[in-house]
């Protein structure tokens, strides 16, 4: 009776120890994230879901990782804990110098281009002269392209806003003239209200250089523990492109 007992343990060992050494080898890093609908759902109880939820564990498993989900976390916030190595990993970021100074930024996918956003009864904006006349709002702390970079820097009445709803409203109220953005962001803000329908359009003014094209990055904090993983990140990233998998994410 003892002896099959014991057997019994002993086939349970044999099972278990090599998946339990698996899984201590493998690192586990926080990716710090929020609410960001349509892309990773964080909703108040529960974990986050959605299609950059599903590229991260896919990630995870080529690049013999585990992620951890941080709570919600705001994007500035995020941001100033990748600087001190607080957190690891960040994902859907564009790149600048500041960034890349605290950030290993590895490219994902073309970025889309920005848009310009009027009232659906404001006159068109088709040239860089008729932009000149009018109040362009733009979204501080969000990293522009370069072309809309010069855009920002030579505008002579650029308006600084928190977020596309407050510009949103600035545009109902004949507060501001244009938002520049992008369409994914605009969508999403469009219809999480009702009051926003049917109430704008986009401009045919092209914001972007046609020759230059701009990436999504999944950020890794060169101040992070695991920030030797980067090169295994790389070739999971790599791999995933070369099987055709980025736009089952998401379109960007």
């Amino acid at each position: 009776m003892h002896s099959g007992w014991l057997s019994g343990i002993l086939l349970w060992l044999t099972m278990s120890l090599p998946a339990m050494a698996l899984q201590a080898e493998q690192p586990e890093l926080e990716w710090c994230l929020d609410d960001y609908p349509n892309r990773h759902n964080y909703p108040a109880q529960g974990s986050p879901y959605g299609p950059t939820v599903d590229f991260m564990q896919e990630l995870a498993k080529r690049a013999s990782i585990r992620i951890r989900y941080s709570p919600s976390i705001p994007f500035a916030r995020c941001l100033r804990l990748m600087e001190q190595g607080k957190t690891d990993l960040m994902v859907r970021l564009k790149t600048d110098a500041e960034r890349e100074r605290f950030m290993f930024m590895l490219p994902l996918q073309e970025s889309p281009p920005e848009i310009l956003v009027i009232h659906t009864d404001s006159p068109d904006i088709k040239n860089t002269s008729e932009l000149k006349r009018l109040n362009v709002m733009f979204i501080r702390g969000y990293t522009y392209q370069g072309n809309t970079i010069n855009i920002i820097a030579n505008h002579p009445r650029s308006i600084i806003i928190d977020s596309i709803d407050v510009g949103l409203q600035m545009l109902l109220k004949g507060r501001g003239d244009a938002i520049v953005t992008t369409e994914e962001y605009i969508n999403r803000q469009i219809q999480s209200k009702s009051e926003y329908r049917d109430q704008f359009k986009l401009a045919s003014l092209p914001l972007h250089d046609a020759e230059q094209n701009f990436f999504i990055y999944l950020a890794l904090s060169k101040a992070s523990p695991h920030a030797h993983l980067k090169e295994r990140l790389e070739q999971a990233i790599a791999s995933m492109i070369a099987d055709d998998l980025m736009d089952l994410y998401g379109d960007n």
